[in-house]
């Protein structure tokens, strides 16, 4: 193959690698085959991986984070009305939920952090409904198992490991509270 050629080629490839075009990986075996091996590319220094593409989507990330102890406080901290503490918890729970659907199109890694932070949101303000309506020890438990098996449920569903192990941490510190 003419040398030329060859470095059009070449080009195009790192192109489609820079910009995603195809897997990396697939990217990788291309240059090798037309390189033969011989890529000078792979000597310039690797960049640090950042899971954050910019600031703003740090930010983003920390602003969703920060749900975690508003949704606390709002419970536990202020003198609202019942509803007006629905509206904003149920808020909470539908940003975190529009965040979850937003990370997952982008196939971004922060859908995970939009994942835990719905969940605990989640379990925080249904345990908190369960003791302010039912005042029944039984009927708070039972929350708190349903809770901890929403987590396994949808950690087997997904695949997502850290939410099945959550869950059955979940439900042995549960156990421990309740036989101990």
């Amino acid at each position: 193959m003419a040398h030329e050629r060859k470095t059009i080629i070449i080009d195009e490839i790192k192109y489609w690698k820079e910009h995603q075009l195809l897997p990396k990986e697939y990217c990788d075996f291309l240059l090798a085959l037309y390189t033969e091996g011989n890529d000078d590319s792979e000597d310039e220094p690797k960049q640090k991986h950042f899971p954050f593409k910019d600031v703003g989507s740090f930010i983003y990330v920390l602003l969703l984070l920060s749900l975690l102890p508003l949704s606390f406080l709002v419970i536990h901290f202020t003198e609202l009305s019942m509803p007006m503490q629905t509206g904003l918890i149920l808020f909470f729970l539908g940003f975190s939920l529009l965040n979850i659907w937003f990370f997952y199109r982008k196939n971004s890694i922060q859908v995970h952090v939009a994942i835990i932070v719905f969940l605990l949101i989640l379990f925080l303000y249904t345990s908190y409904l369960s003791s302010e309506w039912a005042n029944q020890s039984w009927f708070n438990h039972a929350v708190i198992l349903l809770n901890c098996l929403l987590w396994i449920g949808f950690g087997i569903k997904q695949k997502l490991t850290y939410l099945i192990a959550s869950g059955f941490i979940g439900i042995i510190v549960w156990c421990l509270y309740i036989f101990f």
